[in-house]
């Protein structure tokens, strides 16, 4: 809202930057990196528009794909849930996926990745509700998790288990 105040400028801020390289990341400046995501509010909460929110999101996919970034952190509220969800939308409609071995890229706000860093438990942070899978990302980087307290409330119970995709791992 303020170019001239924020830190780093409007086009390259460094609060996001710093959060991630303080916790041992490499920041991947690949040519979309500054595009929206593709929420935008009026693009997605107005159905004729919805197309091109995934286009947009799509066009970051196609250009960070050469990087093969491990994870994707965001700090805007719209981008985790729809770079998340469309990649879903993308491997079950074009049986195209991003990332390696067809996993896709896990995508986190940066409260998440600040949770793992201060070793809460990924099910705590509510990772399980993410389409594409974190696990190999936490196996990676070496976040310890229990597989089998996945999809229990904290009381214990069974929440049940969502189906699988049928391109994305």
């Amino acid at each position: 809202m303020f170019p001239s105040k924020g830190v780093g400028g409007a086009e390259y801020p460094y609060v996001l930057v710093g959060m991630i390289e303080a916790w041992g990341g490499e920041i991947v400046d690949y040519p979309e990196r500054r595009h929206c995501c593709g929420f935008g509010f009026r693009q997605y909460f107005i159905k004729g528009n919805r197309g091109y929110s995934l286009s947009n999101t799509h066009k970051k996919f196609e250009s960070m794909e050469p990087f093969r970034p491990d994870m994707i952190i965001t700090n805007c509220p719209g981008c985790p849930y729809f770079l998340d969800r469309w990649q879903y939308v993308i491997a079950e409609t074009q049986g195209r996926t991003y990332g390696q071995d067809g996993h896709g890229i896990p995508v986190f706000t940066y409260e998440e990745v600040a949770g793992l860093v201060m070793g809460y438990d990924p099910w705590d942070l509510g990772l399980q509700t993410h389409q594409v899978s974190v696990e190999p990302l936490l196996d990676k980087i070496g976040i310890p998790y229990d597989p089998a307290k996945k999809y229990l409330a904290k009381n214990g119970k069974n929440i049940g288990e969502p189906k699988k995709p049928h391109c994305l791992k």
